[in-house]
């Protein structure tokens, strides 16, 4: 399992729209082979006011998380409305938890930026 925390910025979503679908793939420290995932629960969660603020969106498997290739390493986030309280910078991270050890790792962190909807 990789020990390295990524850190990725989304491009700008608009306050009321459709969350726009992002694909990650987890590689193993190599950087080249497949991270095999089939033990792990993936959750991402998005939180306003910084890393450990206020929780405004959780994705798991089924609900706003959808596995590509788990053998691969490979899933989906999105198709969530984002309607997180108004234009603000929100915080996000990914956390796999492995059901065989209990072992909980942190893959990626980043910033999402919100901005206002003109239209109504």
């Amino acid at each position: 399992m990789a020990d390295k925390v990524a850190t990725v910025t989304f491009e700008k979503e608009i306050d009321g729209d459709t969350f726009r679908t992002k694909r990650f793939n987890f590689f193993a420290a190599d950087g080249t082979t497949e991270l095999d995932l089939t033990d792990a629960t993936a959750k991402v969660q998005i939180r306003k006011g910084g890393y450990n603020g206020k929780l405004v969106q959780t994705a798991v498997s089924g609900d706003g998380l959808t596995w590509v290739d788990q053998s691969l390493g490979q899933f989906t986030i999105g198709g969530f409305v984002v309607s997180w309280g108004g234009a603000d910078t929100y915080y996000y991270d990914i956390q796999m938890t492995y059901a065989t050890s209990g072992i909980i790792r942190t893959y990626v962190r980043g910033e999402i930026e919100v901005i206002k909807q003109s239209t109504r």
